[in-house]
């Protein structure tokens, strides 16, 4: 039993030896290829925000104007009841405008991005390989490591890039 102990906390131990941690974050920010999408990205956003009020100011307006139809003497059950479903029918068109601009959005934040986390994840991968680990967790995951399980610096380096230790972006001249 003991000996089945014993190997356990080996094999255990070995495991953790196996193991490193990336500021997974941190490394992406600091790539240079971010920076061109963010800005893509804000202004699909802008773009996207400004065309989204402008169909809720339209919509506004329509809806004011089924109300006003709606409140006219004279005005039927059953012709209030088709105000009411039209006004139902514009307040779902815009609802899936907004849906439909949000899936816009984060359509091409994937299609932006793919290349760029791949970039990423090849270079830790390369760098889990120098280093003989097996796992490598993002460091926001890590709550004790032992020195040299944090590989940020080296998947950096990889890439081409520079942050400090702490992960943050290296200071110009560094």
């Amino acid at each position: 039993m003991k000996k089945v102990l014993l190997l356990l906390f080996l094999v255990a131990g070995t495991a953790m030896a196996q193991t490193g941690f990336v500021q997974y974050e941190a490394i992406l920010a600091s790539m240079p290829e971010v920076e061109p999408i963010r800005k893509e990205l804000g202004d699909l956003t802008t773009k996207l925000r400004t065309e989204l009020e402008s169909a809720e100011a339209k919509s506004a307006e329509k809806l004011q104007d089924l109300q006003y139809q709606a409140q006219k003497p004279g005005t039927t059950p059953e012709q209030k009841q088709g105000l009411a479903q039209q006004a139902q029918a514009l307040q779902q068109e815009f609802a899936n405008a907004s849906k439909a601009a949000e899936l816009q959005l984060g359509a091409k934040e994937n299609d932006l991005m793919k290349p760029i986390l791949t970039k990423l994840n090849e270079a830790i991968q390369a760098v889990a390989k120098e280093k003989g680990l097996k796992l490598v967790v993002n460091a926001s995951q890590v709550v004790y490591s032992e020195p040299g399980a944090n590989i940020s610096i080296d998947v950096a380096k990889r890439l081409g890039i520079k942050i400090d230790a702490d992960g943050t972006a290296a200071a110009a001249g560094n």
